[in-house]
Parts: structure tokens; sequence; C-alpha cells
């Protein structure tokens, strides 16, 4: 505000500056004969010859009354400019701008300025995901239902989690890219041969031989007892853990709410599984009389239960009885390779939840590893 009033002080001055020249120049013209127009019908009215021609004296008093106007004008202009200057030099220096970006002069101060143009996005600056797209086609979920198992495995539960990616419209539905990651689990009884409880029963009735406890006609009798060694039940436990990090998934989606879809993809495959003798070995029934014969501060039934029962790594004995108290892990397992390709349907039931059903066949490397899964399945959308 200030600034637009001192300008306008400066134009005022400079404008009467240019006023007072002007008058100058024309009173220091010599005065022209006066023409009255023919058809006027008031008569013209003489003047004086005074009035008509001003003497010199007139005309030079005239002069100078008009160059002391101008020099008091000039005096007055040459202070709005010391005025002015200490005022200028403390403003700051503003960037330039395009002349459109500045308001008209004259215009009232309080009108807003135009509104700057739209940011245009480029390559790099990134669009945020969820505020510029909101429901995007996107899909979390998880399964719980039953599998087959490798290695003739029982049947067992299956249960995990999957997500689902759009891609791009095809005909007929879209195009996802999915990541799914399930865990199964079984147990089943199996028939097993320690080879270490062969080792410990021949070690046993040599030791009884040589005491003159018994005798044994052939070597079979060495190798087969009196401990369970060729064919002893045992409980398998096993547990696959599938990750599937690439798939494609087809799903239909003109159907409304109900949509079918097909998937297919490659996968890796982890298999661990332990086998467990407790319900069919036990060292003081097979040894009967025997099994009270002192070993150190124990029993041989007593010692013999605590380095061979209990559940076996690989079918041969299990983990030592130190890993055994703390809790250790332990189990025998594999990685393998393989690939999966299946379908089901999903029935939308609100714009953001949906359930149906999945069934996949697992083709993994190796004999009798592969198995299915059949689950039912939730989804949440976004």
């Amino acid at each position: 505000m200030i600034d637009r009033k001192q300008n306008r002080l400066l134009i005022v001055g400079v404008m009467l500056v240019i006023a007072a020249i002007a008058s100058v120049a024309a009173f220091g013209q010599a005065p022209g004969p006066v023409q009255i127009a023919a058809n006027t019908v008031t008569p013209a009215v003489s003047k004086p010859a005074t009035e008509l021609s001003p003497s010199t004296v007139v005309l030079q008093a005239r002069i100078d009354a008009q160059q002391q106007e101008i020099d008091r004008l000039s005096a007055l202009v040459e202070k709005l400019q010391a005025a002015l200057q200490p005022i200028a030099s403390t403003q700051p220096v503003l960037p330039t701008v395009s002349s459109a970006l500045l308001p008209a002069m004259g215009a009232p101060s309080g009108s807003p300025a135009p509104a700057p143009a739209p940011v245009v996005a480029t390559s790099s600056t990134p669009r945020e995901l969820l505020p510029d797209i909101g429901h995007i086609g996107a899909e979390l979920g998880f399964f719980v239902g039953g599998a087959t198992n490798p290695y003739k495995d029982n049947n067992g539960f299956a249960t995990g989690g999957f997500i689902d990616l759009p891609w791009k419209n095809v005909p007929g539905g879209k195009l996802s890219y999915e990541i799914m990651i399930g865990l199964q689990r079984a147990e089943t009884t199996q028939q097993s041969t320690s080879g270490v409880n062969v080792l410990v029963n021949t070690a046993l009735n040599n030791y009884l031989v040589a005491a003159g406890v018994e005798t044994l006609p052939s070597l079979t009798n060495y190798l087969a007892g009196p401990l369970p060694a060729l064919a002893q039940t045992v409980q398998e436990r096993s547990k696959v853990l599938t990750v599937a990090p690439f798939e494609l998934k087809y799903a239909i989606t003109k159907a409304g709410r109900f949509r079918p879809y097909a998937v297919a993809g490659l996968g890796a495959y982890v298999w661990i599984g332990s086998d467990n003798n407790v319900s069919s070995f036990n060292a003081n029934t097979a040894l009967g009389s025997l099994a009270s014969l002192p070993v150190g501060g124990s029993t041989l039934g007593a010692t013999l239960n605590a380095l061979l029962q209990g559940s076996q790594i690989g079918g041969l004995a299990p983990t030592a009885p130190q890993l055994a108290a703390r809790g250790v892990p332990h189990g025998q397992g594999n990685l393998l390779f393989g690939g999966q390709v299946g379908g089901g349907f999903e029935i939308r039931v609100t714009p953001k939840l949906s359930l149906g059903a999945d069934f996949r066949r697992n083709q993994v490397e190796g004999t009798d590893a592969s198995f299915n899964t059949f689950a039912f399945k939730q989804g949440l959308h976004w």
C-alpha cells in the first residue's frame, strides 16, 4: 500500500511539471488574430487593445510567475524523490516473474491473485497408490482345509495365506499375480527298521553269550532280538511348507458376485519329518529279567530306553537325551522344487469381503512327493 501511494505522488508531481511547462509555452506564443464564424448569432464583443495585444512587460511578468511555479514544483519533486530513496533501498529484491502474474496497474489492492497453474505429474513424481486410485482390485486372504500328504502319509490338515495383486484386464476377466504360503501336517502309522537297534542287538547278544546267559544258534538271532529292530511300528509326523512366490491367476469377472478362477505357478517345498517309536519300543518289556542287569548307576532296560526310545531322526535313533531335555527341535527334511495348478471360486459377500473354495495339485520332484490340497478360503479386497 505504501509503495502504491508513493508511486501515485510521484506520477502526480511529474504531470504537474509537464502541465506547467506546457502552459509556459502557450503563453510565450504570439497571439494570432481571432476569427469569428460568419453564422454566429451573438455579435463579437470587441476587447480593449491592451487585452488583445499585451505589452512586453505584462508578458515578462507572466513568464516570471510561471517560472517560479515551475521551480517550486521541481523542488517538490526532488523532495519526493529524496523521501522515496531510503524506502526503496530497504525493500527486498523480488524475483523476476512473468508480467501475466502481476495485477493490472490501478487494480484494487484487495483483488485476489490469479490461481497458479495446476501441477502436472511427471515420471519423477510417483503416484501414491491408495489416495489416487482407492479400490485397486487386490486381495489378501487365508485358507484352511485338508490335504493329501507326500510319501504315502495319511491325509492331513492344511492352512495358509495368499495375496493377489491385479496385473491387467483380459477378455472375460482379469489376470493377477499371486503369492501363496501354506503349511500342512499329518501323522501316520508306518513300519520302520532301525539300523541303530540292529547294532545294539548284536552288541547285547555278544555280551550275553560271553557271559553264559544265553546261547544263540544263528547270526539272525544276533540281529533280530531281543530288542525290536527289524519291524517296529512308528508314528510318523510330517510337515510340508509350501512357498509359491510366482503364480498367475485368471478370474472371470462377468458373472457378478460369483467369480471362478484358475491358477498356476512355481513353488518350493520343505518337508520335515520324524518317526516316534515310543508306542512300540520298550527295553524293559523286551529284555524281561535281563533288564534288571546293572549298567553304571542304572539298569540295562532304563539305559536302553533313554538312548533308543523317542522321536527318531531318519528312522534310526532319537536325538540325544540332553537335547530332548532342552526341547531342541529335531527331525529330517529336504528342500524340493515343484509347481502347482488348480482352481476354485469366490463369492463376493460385500465389495470388500469374499468367501470361496480352492483346490490345488502340487507336483513335486521325487518319488511319491506330489500331493493335493482342498480348502475353504476368505478374502479381503481393497
